[in-house]
């Protein structure tokens, strides 16, 4: 079996913020590895800190109130990290892309789709102004906009959801990434939309060989699209696993509590289960676990000492002190 290509390698990232109530550890020494061609799924609730790992990566993080306060952020064998503004302007929106959550804030107002799409073709590919726009038509076609000569003319606000997020879609993947960062891209749109946009991340990925990140609270979209599942809960990981066995067999008491919330369309559905309690105050430091006091089978254990990553097998890991006895500290 021939090995893996690692493209991406994060180790013990930390970012915090300062706000007026305190010092908000958002990232919490975060640390996985994205390979070439891979799917990875981030879930979590609000908070989690999804978002801002990968903010982090882009080092598009507003200092102040925010600031990456160590680890390394290996990319090509570059750390991220330390890289200059300039150095990270060529990798941006190049080699690695990012489609945020809401197109209308995320594209210009003022400015036709197309030309928005050019842009980073004359940028990083040093095209002339005739063949950007030649290709940021080709582009808009690829993801599904009928009349892309048209539309390309439009400006956002004369487009539906659907069709800014496919226009954020082409621009991310105009110069051909590496790596595509997803960031909740489906939050928003119907059901018919969102299907569309996960075919249409699906089948760049396999044509292009790009390495997806894909951000969400949505299990069942991670379900879908996704090769491999990172669980994260206060700016940790909490279980790392291939999507099938997460799903066949969750380990964390918080990736169990969140399956079991997900509705069933069954004739004979259980009623809905929730998790106990409420997510911690971000600037609430908790001895222990941070998942202790909501998690049912929290112990004096989990109150007093943080749980370290528990490697179950070669692909799933778990930050949980039930499994400490049972299996080897990663």
């Amino acid at each position: 079996m021939s090995q893996i290509e690692t493209i991406l390698e994060i180790k013990d990232l930390c970012v915090e913020f300062k706000t007026v109530e305190g010092t908000v550890q958002a990232v919490d020494h975060l640390s996985y590895t994205l390979h070439k061609g891979e799917k990875l799924g981030i879930v979590g609730e609000s908070g989690s800190g999804k978002s801002v790992s990968s903010l982090g990566m882009m080092q598009l993080i507003p200092n102040p109130p925010g600031k990456i306060t160590g680890g390394e952020i290996f990319y090509k064998g570059q750390d991220l990290v330390k890289a200059s503004e300039k150095e990270m302007q060529k990798i941006r929106g190049n080699e690695i892309s990012m489609i945020f959550q809401e197109p209308m804030t995320s594209l210009n107002p003022i400015i036709k789709c197309g030309k928005q799409i050019a842009e980073s073709l004359r940028l990083h590919r040093g095209m002339d102004k005739k063949s950007a726009m030649t290709e940021a038509v080709r582009m808009m076609r690829a993801v599904g906009i009928a009349n892309p000569e048209v539309r390309a003319h439009e400006y956002p606000h004369q487009m539906s959801g659907g069709m800014r997020q496919r226009v954020m879609i082409a621009m991310a993947l105009a110069c051909r990434p590496q790596i595509l960062i997803a960031d909740e891209p489906t939050t928003a749109l119907d059901v018919t939309i969102q299907a569309q946009i996960l075919d249409l991340i699906r089948d760049l990925n396999e044509s292009m060989e790009t390495s997806v990140i894909f951000i969400t609270h949505d299990l069942g979209v991670v379900s879908e699209l996704c090769d491999t599942v990172i669980v994260m809960y206060t700016g940790h990981i909490v279980e790392k696993a291939p999507a099938q066995e997460l799903f066949a067999e969750p380990k964390h008491p918080y990736t169990v509590g969140l399956l079991n919330a997900i509705p069933r369309i069954t004739k004979d559905r259980p009623p809905l289960e929730t998790i106990e309690g409420m997510v911690p105050n971000p600037t609430e430091r908790i001895t222990g676990c941070s998942f202790s006091p909501r998690c049912p089978h929290a112990t004096a254990r989990c109150r007093e000492t943080e749980p370290p990553m528990i490697q179950l097998s070669e692909q799933r890991t778990v930050r949980c002190w039930l499994y400490a006895d049972k299996e080897k500290e990663a």
